[in-house]
């Protein structure tokens, strides 16, 4: 594709290697007008299609472009095989603009005993400033979870949490952890999980727990953490995009 209404050439899905991690800059200044409907998003095994809202909240058009991966954000898109296909691959966005992705599952087998993760990603390419503008103008990229869910999975999505079974690894050693077990089909996500309380507290972010597998978490500050401190309080990540409060406690 060649120049078009003053952007820079966009590279095919297959036809180059990107220089993804240039094109994931950002800056302080650097100002994202790309909005989207959802925080995550869940593909029910059975439905034909889902939508993906987007829309242009600024005053310049954009170029969007989204592919899906697997879970490595720096793999050439190009190489990447998923059973979905996303459409159109490449649109433009007036200022103001609202528009609808097209997401279908294209059918090759995927586990029907749990949820499948993949990512989906949104690349925002702005205009290029005019000669007389002295600015930097980078695009922006953004990455969010698309859930595939088989059909006749055992209990209910938003209560994987409850099912949780938290413990200690060599709590007050060097290499202690938390463990997060779960028996449960469905992914857990969580925005934080903090462990004791006050001044002796512990806080991690962005940790994902699969389906039928655990997590191991490094706590190097263990020491201040003792067994009777030992409770989970978590932020987790429901269907609805809202974020669920909740604590556990540590099992023996």
């Amino acid at each position: 594709m060649g120049h078009q209404g003053g952007y820079r050439r966009l590279c095919s899905l297959r036809g180059c290697r990107w220089l993804l991690g240039l094109l994931a800059l950002s800056s302080g200044w650097a100002q994202a007008d790309l909005s989207i409907v959802g925080t995550r998003f869940i593909y029910p095994a059975g439905k034909p299609a889902i939508s993906i809202r987007v829309g242009n909240s600024g005053r310049a058009p954009i170029l969007l472009q989204a592919w899906l991966d697997k879970g490595d954000a720096e793999v050439d898109p190009s190489a990447l095989v998923v059973p979905f296909v996303l459409s159109p691959p490449i649109s433009r966005l007036e200022p103001r603009q609202n528009a609808a992705l097209v997401l279908r599952y294209s059918g090759e087998p995927l586990p029907g005993d749990r949820e499948s993760v993949f990512w989906i990603n949104f690349l925002e390419v702005p205009p290029l400033a005019a000669a007389k503008d002295d600015l930097l103008r980078l695009a922006s990229r953004m990455r969010m979870k698309l859930l595939y869910r088989p059909q006749g999975l055992s209990g209910k999505a938003d209560e994987a949490v409850r099912q949780l079974r938290w413990s200690l690894v060599a709590p007050g050693q060097a290499g202690a952890a938390l463990l997060a077990g779960n028996p449960t089909p469905y992914y857990v996500s969580f925005a934080e999980v903090a462990l004791g309380s006050g001044n002796r507290s512990i806080t991690l972010q962005g940790i994902t727990v699969e389906p039928f597998g655990s997590a191991r978490i490094a706590l190097p500050d263990m020491q201040r953490i003792t067994p009777d401190q030992a409770v989970v309080h978590y932020q987790v990540a429901t269907d609805s995009g809202e974020t669920l409060s909740g604590s556990a406690r540590i099992q023996d």
